[in-house]
């Protein structure tokens, strides 16, 4: 009986994700370079990328982990994940409520105080509230998201094992079209789980059931992915990349360029703005976002390889292995710069904005190095490069 392949890790997704997370912080970071950052290749922006990428990455991991150790394994390991996610979510949220909340008050820091504005009236029901992922401030509301969707992850692969992943997205699709008509706002109003009275603006600014749609299908391609490459070669995959072409390449370019156009054009003058910003809308995932999406995943699908050979790209990578430690550090160092301001919306001197970016970008890479080796540590016995974050 022939040995198993070694799995070889996916370069090309790790550099994407550091890119994504990058991307992310730069946007986040009260800095001018935000505005280069914003929605720069269209109506997209890095969180519908890390939040399809995480789910493809899943579906790979779970589909190879069943293949080895069956439905119990993937269960087993899906709550691992979870369970980890949820560990930084509360180590922030803890820093949020002592350190952060003790500076804004202090030292009247507006932007923080609104951060945190309803956990300074409720502390305690506040906590709570975070702690049970209802109470969700903003820059701190994509991990809830993205341990919702994991939590809902072993029931989607549930389903796409008995009847295929087509009533999975089916019903996706569903509560995304749902989401376009107010289903978020009618639970709020109709709905409390806890009875904690969060205020709804407090409730996290991604709408989760618009959102679900991307993780499901992300899932989706992503266990369809592994089962398609299962005992590959590295010729193969490139192989499958060059597959996407003809018609389906030249309409993805050809609507992400008209996207990149509208992006940067005066839209709403000829549009009605109330169709024009539900349309794009990135709270809801508005349909010309998930188009716009789908055309520039199809052309990164088609040259992603190209790109991640680029030199100056491949030091991504190592971002992209430590995605979550690097995505809970980002958010502490965007926290700290609102701190920096004694407004609301903080517009820091030139050299107060460059010192900013250069410790933060410095400490990403710092904490992926850092996390890296440590993981190493733990897998002693395995290649960093195969190890799976």
């Amino acid at each position: 009986m022939p040995s198993e392949k070694p799995r070889v890790r996916l370069i090309e997704l790790d550099i994407l994700r550091g890119f994504l997370l990058l991307w992310m912080t730069l946007t986040h970071l009260p800095t001018k370079a935000s505005i280069v950052s914003n929605q720069t290749f269209g109506f997209v922006s890095g969180a519908e990328g890390f939040i399809f990428l995480a789910a493809f990455m899943v579906g790979q991991i779970e589909h190879r982990v069943e293949q080895k150790r069956g439905e119990l394994g993937t269960l087993l390991d899906l709550s691992k994940r979870t369970a980890r996610i949820y560990i930084y979510h509360c180590a922030l949220l803890a820093i949020a409520f002592t350190l952060v909340a003790e500076v804004g008050v202090s030292f009247h820091r507006l932007a923080l105080e609104n951060l945190l504005s309803f956990y300074l009236r409720n502390p305690h029901q506040a906590a709570l509230a975070a702690a049970l992922l209802e109470y969700r401030p903003s820059l701190l509301d994509i991990l809830p998201m993205y341990i919702v969707f994991m939590l809902l992850t072993p029931l989607a692969r549930k389903i796409a094992r008995q009847w295929s992943w087509d009533p999975v997205i089916f019903i996706s699709f569903a509560v995304w079209t749902a989401a376009q008509f107010g289903l978020r706002h009618w639970l709020y109003t109709h709905v409390d789980l806890f009875g904690l009275s969060v205020p709804e603006n407090s409730t996290g600014a991604f709408d989760l059931y618009g959102w679900q749609l991307l993780w499901m299908v992300g899932l989706a391609l992503g266990t369809i992915y592994a089962d398609s490459i299962a005992g590959s070669t590295q010729t193969d995959r490139a192989e499958s990349e060059m597959a996407i072409r003809g018609w389906l390449l030249k309409l993805s370019f050809f609507v992400a360029l008209v996207f990149l156009v509208l992006r940067y054009s005066p839209t709403d003058r000829w549009v009605d703005p109330a169709v024009y910003g539900w349309l794009i809308d990135k709270w809801h995932l508005g349909a010309a976002r998930i188009i716009n999406f789908g055309a520039v995943a199809i052309l990164l699908t088609r040259f992603g390889s190209r790109i991640a050979a680029l030199p100056f790209v491949k030091p991504l990578a190592s971002l992209g292995q430590a995605s979550i430690e690097v995505f809970s550090v980002h958010v502490l160092f965007c926290v700290a710069g609102n701190a920096l301001s004694k407004d609301a919306d903080p517009q820091l001197p030139w050299w107060q904005q460059f010192i900013l970016l250069g410790i933060t970008i410095t400490a990403l890479f710092l904490t992926a190095r850092l996390s890296i080796k440590s993981s190493a540590k733990k897998h002693s016995g395995t290649p960093p490069a195969t190890a799976t974050r």
